[in-house]
């Protein structure tokens, strides 16, 4: 899910409603936008894909795409000066092309890699864990 350019990031960015809208209709539950649904999120991520690796195959990239959307919302709602951004520059940024969440105090946190981390780690409460130790 890496984006090549600014107008890719703001597509991406535009398109965030629909996307999360058809993680709720897989999910068959509304997950809000409360700390809370990061582990709704989390439990349907563990018992639906076994590794990291199983959720970045053809046809699952479109559920870790959906995930990490929340996952973004989620922090943009909890965290003061919380905003998406992506880095288009610097090849040797580990986040490069990728959509991050950038906090007020410079620091970036990438959705995507939460999630996948959430699926290595497999302990039910790392997303809202990592989003908490923010706060």
């Amino acid at each position: 899910m890496r984006l090549r350019s600014k107008q890719d990031f703001q597509l991406w960015l535009a398109r965030d409603v629909e996307v999360r809208d058809e993680l709720r209709e897989l999910m068959g539950a509304d997950l809000g936008v409360d700390l809370e649904s990061l582990d709704a999120l989390e439990s349907f991520l563990l018992a639906r894909y076994r590794d990291p690796g199983a959720i970045q195959k053809l046809g699952a990239r479109e559920v870790l795409d959906a995930a990490a959307r929340h996952v973004g919302l989620v922090m943009l709602l909890a965290l003061d000066g919380a905003a998406w951004a992506i880095d288009l520059e610097d090849a040797d940024n580990v986040y490069y092309r990728l959509p991050v969440i950038r906090l007020a105090d410079g620091a970036e946190e990438c959705p995507l890699t939460m999630v996948t981390a959430a699926l290595d780690r497999r302990t039910g409460d790392y997303l809202r864990g990592v989003v908490d130790s923010y706060a």
